[in-house]
């Protein structure tokens, strides 16, 4: 049984094992649906060192094995946006990432941005796994778009209001 270990403070030295289970196969994500992905984790790992991204991280004894990467909404000022939902497909069912995601939520609605009033996410909407998992987690679907033009699929954008159970 593994110790679980979640936490939001991080050294330098940690943005490698943010990017490492950012880098890894990940529940709900097939690669197909972001081509431009690696290009992506190169942002990351700057602005998690800039922390303009904040990550809540999640550790199995040492092991790093799930991230949630949140920031506050670049246009939305009230409004916090997950960018990245991440966890190991051998954590499956032990709900890592949903203790993730409701600990990026308070950490983000208590410490990172109090005035947010509201978190968004999206999800490629043939995701069907991470669709229902935002759906459990009381996400509302807020539109359709082929969010990053990048030909990869349509977008499922999820809202919710903060402090919602």
């Amino acid at each position: 049984m593994a110790n679980f270990q979640f936490t939001n403070e991080h050294r330098m030295s940690d943005v490698g094992n943010i990017i490492g289970v950012l880098e890894k196969p990940r529940l709900w994500v097939p690669e197909s649906d972001y081509p431009d992905y690696y290009y992506w984790l190169e942002k990351v790992e700057s602005e998690l060192g800039t922390q303009q991204k904040r990550a809540m991280l999640a550790y199995a004894g040492a092991v790093p094995v799930g991230v949630v990467l949140y920031q506050k909404h670049r246009t939305r000022h009230n409004t916090v946006e997950i960018k990245n939902i991440s966890v190991s497909p051998d954590q499956r069912g032990r709900y890592v990432g949903s203790f993730l995601l409701k600990n990026a939520e308070v950490e983000a609605l208590n410490s990172d941005y109090p005035e947010c009033t509201s978190v968004v996410v999206d999800t490629k909407a043939t995701n069907t796994g991470m669709v229902d998992f935002l759906v459990r987690h009381r996400y509302a679907p807020a539109g359709v778009t082929d969010l990053y033009g990048l030909g990869a699929g349509d977008d499922i954008l999820f809202a919710k209001t903060l402090g919602q159970q």
